[in-house]
């Protein structure tokens, strides 16, 4: 019943099959690199007070701002 009074958003998909897989490749590297995903580490590591996770979770908002800021700034995306 809700879900028929909540208007859904239209997904489009504007990127290339290539740029998708290559997307998809560099998440898989950085969760292996990173010993886990950003969820794991920010909701389960950091609720244990475990350092490791802090230090990632730090990296990975760190990068997130970092690549928002260079997108948007200087490449004027």
């Amino acid at each position: 019943m809700a879900s028929t009074l909540i208007r859904q958003p239209q997904i489009e998909v504007t990127s290339s099959v290539p740029v998708l897989i290559a997307a998809g490749l560099l998440v898989g590297f950085g969760t292996r690199l990173g010993n886990g995903c950003t969820s794991g580490h920010g909701v389960c590591g950091i609720g244990r007070l475990s350092f490791r996770s802090i230090a990632a979770t730090l990296a990975f908002m760190a990068a997130a701002a970092a690549t928002v800021f260079v997108t948007r700034h200087l490449m004027g995306a």
